[in-house]
């Protein structure tokens, strides 16, 4: 389970890769009609010498520019497809490594007294707070609750509880 202090839960190297991602899309897409306009073209005139050759080929010229928007059509979902899995593979590895760094961070304030960890963690905004308290112990985390200020570690335990336990 990866714990990330931002909206949604949603990292913003993942909303980076995702909104690129879903940009290239938007832009192949967009690029395929110029595209497919000039490979038209050269379609149509493939297509006259044919007809001029055989007449009867069985397909009309519509079927075959068809056949050509298709195909081009399967080349950017494939292209589409192979961007995704990098971008999922690059997300994949930016959580884990922000997790090997919550996990370091969090045994930071477990090896620190817990006065001193208190301390620090008052200095600290509710968000971040509560991501490493979230990555602590529950028993290191009491600890260190418990050398708070009474009302921080109040508001710090009740956005600590998910909202369906709530009344």
């Amino acid at each position: 389970m990866n714990i990330l202090p931002l909206d949604l839960g949603m990292g913003a190297d993942k909303k980076l890769i995702c909104f690129l991602s879903a940009a290239l899309f938007l832009f192949i897409l967009a690029a395929l009609p110029a595209d497919l306009s000039a490979q038209q073209s050269k379609a149509d005139a493939a297509k006259q010498d044919k007809m001029q050759e055989s007449p009867k080929t069985g397909k009309s010229l519509e079927e075959e520019r068809m056949s050509i928007i298709k195909a081009d059509i399967q080349k950017a979902i494939e292209e589409y497809k192979k961007l995704k899995a990098e971008a999922d593979k690059s997300i994949k590895a930016a959580d884990e490594k922000n997790q090997e760094k919550l996990t370091n961070i969090a045994k930071m304030f477990e090896s620190m007294p817990a006065e001193e960890a208190a301390r620090r963690m008052e200095k600290l905004d509710d968000s971040s707070a509560l991501v490493i308290l979230k990555a602590l112990k529950p028993k290191s985390a009491g600890k260190i609750l418990a050398q708070m200020e009474t009302e921080r570690a109040a508001a710090l335990s009740k956005k600590m509880i998910p909202v369906s336990a709530l009344p």
